[in-house]
């Protein structure tokens, strides 16, 4: 699976993505379509159960129709059936050349008559004329308070129907002429009413078969996708979720990449830092051997320091090394000398200020005493590691100002130099374990990239602080600040 490590990863995470991004919207749009599609079923089952009831109320309601009570329950089985519906509708729709209809009711106290009459004229070309309706002798105005009535019922029960289902969008009717099939009221304007989004069939809702009703809903889209809301979400919550699980599986191979090349180099720059000093020793010792310097007791104390700072250099790199593979470094504090033990660092570190051709300068407040509570060895090892990275970066002819003096409750410690300078980008970074600035000509001095996460670590463990200030061109300034005793 080497192939699919890094290079593949990147497109094929995107491509996935954008795949499950698609087959989602494709989803949600089946989805919105069928939705859709089972609300118009449902408002037309709403519209049609509603004039069945409308029509069984209109005919117990008929004032001119006397009823007993054991009447009423085949009435209403006959009515509410979805045989009558059919037949009714039928009845309605029923277009033929020359067709005259006669639709009659009669409700006693015996039985309850409901005839339905058709005959043809002779007369060519003549259209289907409108039913000629009897309804127990009433008059005009009486059918029309009966029809006006049965309207205002059906409106009102469509309309409580369709709160209850949750349907907030605006809605409105369409009446028209029974026996002609003309548009004779709307309740909503012309032009809203073309561009309706839903319109039911037409159904009667009356015997007398004056008007027919039809349910207008102006707008569907944002009640079905309201009532997806569920699948909508969940759905982004998947893609976001897919996404963010990409996020970090790219920002994992990213930092394991970073980390694999920084071992490559921390291998490297280790090897060439363990050897050096390794290497100088040996040249010292064989000098004393080869010139017997063991008469020479200056030039013999000479070698021997550069041997002895060697080893202390190397001490501290092992030191680096082993502090890798451990949950943390042991600590033997006692009260320390800052000022002294700055002494001893340069003291130590006189070879390579020779070699570097380098200015060190000390500036410290003897007035007072700067001592902490520390590790000795940790805090010398913090001192030698910034004046050491100060002479390699800031060579050749470098300047390196150090001070220390007591601030309140603190010890401040500055090592200031006037090398390249760090750019602010890099400000946060250098503290981080193997990082080092990508930059060709500062990779020409070798180093693990441990340093200066190793001098953070000691800092902080002694409860101290570390920062930097750095200008491009004039160089760098470590503050460190540690709580005095």
């Amino acid at each position: 699976m080497k192939w699919l490590s890094s290079k593949y990863a990147y497109p094929l995470m995107v491509l996935s993505l954008v795949l499950s991004i698609v087959l989602q919207a494709v989803w949600l749009r089946q989805l919105f379509i069928s939705q859709k599609a089972l609300l118009k079923q449902n408002l037309e089952v709403i519209v049609s159960t509603t004039a069945k009831n409308v029509m069984y109320h209109s005919v117990v309601a008929d004032p001119g129709a006397h009823k007993r009570f054991d009447q009423l329950g085949r009435l209403k089985s006959f009515f509410m059936s979805d045989q009558w519906m059919q037949m009714r509708r039928a009845y309605d729709d029923l277009k033929v050349d020359g067709l005259r209809s006669r639709f009659d009711y009669n409700i006693d106290n015996d039985s309850t008559v409901i005839s339905m009459k058709f005959n043809f004229s002779n007369v060519p070309g003549k259209k289907n004329l409108p039913a000629n309706i009897h309804f127990n002798n009433q008059s005009e105005q009486v059918q029309q308070a009966a029809e006006f009535r049965s309207r205002t019922l059906m409106d009102s029960l469509v309309n409580d129907t369709l709160r209850k289902t949750g349907l907030w969008q605006k809605i409105g009717y369409a009446l028209y002429d029974y026996g002609r099939d003309t548009l004779v009221h709307l309740s909503v304007p012309k032009k809203m009413f073309e561009h309706a989004a839903y319109r039911s069939g037409v159904y009667s809702y009356n015997l007398k078969h004056l008007h027919k009703y039809q349910l207008i809903v102006l707008r569907l889209n944002w009640f079905v996708l309201y009532t997806m809301r569920y699948y909508v979400f969940s759905s982004a919550l998947m893609i976001f979720f897919t996404a963010l699980a990409f996020y970090f599986i790219l920002r994992l191979m990213k930092n394991q990449r970073l980390y694999a090349d920084a071992k490559i180099a921390f291998t490297s720059n280790m090897t060439h830092e363990f050897k050096t000093p390794v290497a100088t020793v040996a040249v010292a010792l064989e000098s004393i051997k080869k010139y017997q310097l063991s008469q020479q007791p200056e030039k013999l104390n000479n070698y021997l320091d550069i041997s002895l700072s060697e080893l202390q250099r190397l001490n501290i790199m092992i030191e680096k090394v082993l502090h890798l593979n451990e949950d943390g470094l042991t600590f033997h504090k006692a009260p320390y000398d800052v000022i002294d033990g700055i002494d001893k660092v340069l003291d130590s570190l006189k070879v390579q200020t020779e070699h570097y051709r380098a200015v060190l300068r000390f500036q410290p407040d003897r007035t007072e005493p700067c001592f902490v509570m520390a590790d000795a060895l940790q805090l010398s090892s913090v001192f030698y590691n910034l004046i050491d990275n100060a002479l390699k970066y800031a060579s050749p002819n470098a300047v390196i100002e150090i001070s220390c003096f007591r601030e309140k409750e603190n010890i401040v410690v500055f090592v200031g130099d006037n090398g390249p300078g760090i750019e602010e980008i890099y400000k946060n970074k250098i503290f981080e374990r193997f990082f080092r600035i990508p930059d060709q000509d500062v990779h020409n001095v070798k180093g693990s990239g441990l340093g200066l996460h190793y001098v953070k670590e000691i800092v902080e463990e002694h409860g101290g602080k570390i920062s930097m200030k750095s200008e491009i061109g004039k160089g760098t300034t470590f503050k460190i600040s540690i709580p005095a005793i």
